[in-house]
């Protein structure tokens, strides 16, 4: 594979920082609901809501943080399809970030479907002013704040761990020198 190859990181970082931006726009654009009163009813109050534009944003970024990390999976070979991998730091750091990536991954596409579904469900009805209290169903904040933060670090350690497997593949660069013993000795016994 060589080294790091600056197109798969800009496209990718491409992706990435799309999905990044959709998560951010969901979280700003979240459907919020107001208890108002039925027209020609006193006393009978329902929830309006704002538009639903947030569940596009959300299921388009969850679209695009899936794109990003198959496409960097399929040039890697997912680190235990490709080819051989030399012994070192490289290899070690590289299979520990991978792992963190795609636990980040999983947890940020499982916020983003969440706060998808949970956007859609909105209280129907009509209710009773003199009733209980009575609050309109919304998606918290922090749910789409936390599929933004986990998509940007998804993106710095898929980023980190593409540059890691590339530098296994390749070798330490001091292992490239040296195959054996660094001292030869032979021409002086």
């Amino acid at each position: 594979m060589g080294s790091a190859s600056g197109l798969v990181i800009g496209v990718s970082l491409v992706f990435y920082l799309v999905a990044f931006g959709l998560s951010l726009g969901a979280m700003a654009k979240r459907s919020k609901g107001d208890l108002t009163e039925v027209d020609g009813d006193a006393g009978t109050l329902q929830c309006q809501y704002t538009s639903d534009i947030a569940t596009g944003l959300a299921a388009g970024a969850f679209v695009f943080l899936l794109v990003a990390q198959t496409f960097v999976m399929i040039v890697t070979r997912c680190f235990c399809c490709g080819s051989g991998y030399k012994p070192g730091a490289a290899r070690t750091c590289a299979f520990i970030v991978f792992i963190f990536s795609w636990v980040s991954f999983i947890v940020a596409s499982a916020a983003l479907l969440a706060g998808a579904t949970q956007n859609k469900i909105q209280t129907k009805g009509l209710f009773s002013s003199t009733g209980p209290d009575i609050t309109c169903k919304q998606v918290q904040k922090s749910l789409f704040a936390a599929a933004a933060a986990f998509t940007f670090i998804t993106t710095i350690l898929t980023e980190v761990s593409y540059v890691l497997i590339t530098m296994s593949q390749t070798g330490e660069p001091w292992q490239s020198y040296h195959s054996g013993p660094s001292v030869n000795m032979a021409a002086y016994t």
